[in-house]
């Protein structure tokens, strides 16, 4: 038998179909390049960095106008959505702190009303639900004699 072929191992950068393989001329440029950045991040000062944090996390926040006065271009851009933002805090937080001490007074509120004043009927029609006509009836001499029967009965027990 013959022995299997060894492959040759690839660098984990480049593909087998790929024309973009890295030379190591542009590797040590890619590698220099993060070094430089990597000093520059190390010689800036506290107060970059805290801007720059800041920044990122305004840029990626999701409160409504935070965004909008990290990404401002201008400086009067900025201080406009921050007045905004101040100002619905504030809104937020005198709305908030009012509702919680009226719940927190714990108040009851038990007054009851019932005015019992007399007034006028409305003029309403009825309509009669009676399906048979009166002259119909008395027109049958058997219903004409029921109809007095129930209209004396009526009469009678008073």
């Amino acid at each position: 038998m013959a022995a299997p072929e060894l492959r040759r191992r690839r660098d984990s950068l480049s593909d087998d179909g790929s024309d973009s393989e890295l030379d190591d001329n542009e590797m040590d440029q890619m590698v220099d390049e993060m070094h430089k950045e990597g000093a520059e991040d190390q010689n800036q000062s506290k107060w970059s960095k805290v801007k720059a944090c800041c920044k990122e996390w305004g840029e990626t926040s999701s409160c409504h106008g935070v965004p909008h006065m990290a990404q401002a271009h201008t400086l009067c851009a900025a201080m406009v959505w921050g007045v905004i933002l101040f100002f619905a805090a504030c809104g937020f937080v005198y709305l908030f702190s009012s509702t919680l001490a009226q719940y927190l007074a714990f108040s009851k509120i038990v007054m009851l009303n019932l005015g019992m004043e007399s007034s006028n009927f409305p003029s309403v029609t009825f309509c009669n639900i009676n399906p048979y006509k009166l002259s119909k009836i008395k027109g049958v001499q058997e219903l004409n004699a029921l109809l007095t029967v129930y209209e004396n009965a009526g009469t009678s027990g008073n």
